[in-house]
């Protein structure tokens, strides 16, 4: 009897028993995924360039992202993430890689030329579009289910933490929803990049950036409030926003399965013993997008 998703098989031993035998190849894959991420570590690891500039390190991220967004079971994930190596040598990794991604970004902000069209024709000409339109038109969706509202969104600013050098979901967010968007960015390279660039579109007006750690801003003005995937101090974020905006949804960025790989994963039984309740998600579009969302409230203000 074959086993769902082909991991073994059932079969008779000689006391008329049922054991399980292992697929061989899926077991090679998983063995051999591991040894790839090993490699990509120690590669990153050591190269002291992690810009686009480093074909090297750019086509072995590339490789791992396409491996990561491939279906495993949940026993293949555990086998992968409990590894040893794995365990020991994770977040270095992940440092290094957000490393990566914000040189790509960064690169990509400040090399863009502003060309002839429509505000939507020349942003979809930026890198990665493709990419964050899927996953910032399904957060609007889901956005729009949970607040009931089948058109336009409301008329206030929705603010984005980490908005990065190359502000992607936060003009989407405007283009799509129709809403002013307030970047939070803590870095300053990537803050004058951005307002280089949202210029350059000629939407500093609509998507606007301020030069502040998420966990410092005030969010009282604000009910609309979506948190990056990279951004490292969620659980600060979190509490700042609590305590300022206690009837906020927010939106938060994470990662599931063999995709926490590359980004964290949010401790979603933490969100819960700190008063906040998951009123619903959004899953990866499997050939584009790696991240999933989740909607958040706090618990006294869902119910």
């Amino acid at each position: 009897m074959q086993s769902e998703g082909g991991i073994g098989k059932m079969e008779v031993d000689s006391t008329g028993s049922l054991i399980m035998k292992s697929n061989a190849p899926r077991m090679q894959m998983i063995d051999s995924l591991i040894a790839f991420v090993r490699e990509v570590n120690e590669l990153l690891q050591k190269e002291i360039d992690l810009s686009p500039a480093n074909q090297r390190v750019t086509a072995i991220i590339k490789r791992l992202s396409l491996q990561l967004r491939s279906y495993y079971l949940p026993e293949e994930i555990q086998a992968v993430l409990g590894h040893e190596y794995i365990r020991v040598h994770h977040q270095k990794l992940r440092d290094k890689l957000s490393e990566a991604e914000f040189l790509a970004e960064l690169g990509d902000s400040r090399n863009f030329d502003k060309t002839e069209g429509t505000v939507w024709d020349i942003a979809a000409r930026l890198p990665s579009w493709n990419t964050y339109m899927a996953l910032v038109s399904e957060e609007l969706s889901s956005l729009r289910r949970l607040t009931g509202k089948s058109g336009h969104l409301e008329k206030w600013p929705f603010v984005f933490v980490g908005s990065g050098p190359l502000p992607l979901s936060a003009i989407i967010l405007h283009l799509l929803g129709d809403v002013e968007v307030v970047c939070l960015e803590m870095d300053p390279v990537a803050y004058e990049a951005s307002c280089s660039l949202l210029e350059r579109l000629g939407l500093e007006e609509k998507v606007t950036v301020v030069l502040v750690n998420g966990s410092a801003f005030d969010y009282l003005s604000y009910r609309r409030i979506f948190v990056a995937s990279l951004v490292r101090n969620k659980r600060d974020v979190l509490e700042q926003i609590s305590r300022t905006s206690p009837d906020a949804l927010v939106a938060v960025r994470t990662a599931e399965g063999m995709k926490q790989i590359m980004y964290e994963a949010i401790d979603e039984s933490q969100l819960t013993k700190q008063g906040w309740r998951i009123l619903g998600r959004t899953l990866p579009e499997q050939s584009l997008v790696i991240n999933s969302t989740l909607f958040l409230a706090r618990a006294a203000a869902a119910d």
